[in-house]
């Protein structure tokens, strides 16, 4: 079981990256980490969710959000936090459930994809793709964030 907490580099706990240091193109390192029936049934808790909702084909699965807490994980181990950054727009696709009766390793990669100033803000793009340990792939997210100066 792997909480958010150990995988992602929290603001303030190391100097954080300036828009300058980001490089459209440049790979993040993966960062691997575990599902178990234990945090999914946490989650639901915690985003008061109704576990009914979430069943494929008659196997209940986890919400598909699950994987949000963990998602700038792969970003801030390469690239980490300055304090103030304003998430814009996220956009998850979905492509394979998370069961909710299996422990699930999952391998998270990603890649900055764009980066432009606008009305005097700075943004950075990227994506990131979550797989099984097996390579099946399980979603892909695209963020945009304000980055201060």
């Amino acid at each position: 079981m792997t909480r958010p907490a150990e995988v992602k580099v929290r603001e303030g706990a190391t100097p954080g990256t300036r828009f300058a240091e980001f490089e459209v193109g440049a790979k993040m390192g993966e960062v691997s980490f575990t599902i178990t029936p234990e945090i999914i049934e946490e989650y639901i808790r915690a985003v008061e969710g109704d576990e009914k909702l979430y069943v494929v084909d008659g196997r209940k699965a986890a919400p598909p959000d699950v994987l949000c807490p963990y998602m700038t994980s792969t970003l801030y181990q390469k690239y980490p936090p300055i304090q103030g950054i304003i998430m814009c727009e996220v956009a998850f696709n979905y492509h394979h459930p998370i069961w909710r009766d299996e422990t699930t390793e999952i391998r998270l990669s990603g890649e900055v994809t764009g980066k432009f100033e606008k009305k005097h803000h700075k943004f950075i793009k990227w994506k990131g793709r979550y797989r099984r340990a097996d390579g099946v792939l399980l979603a892909e997210v695209e963020n945009t964030f304000d980055l201060p100066e």
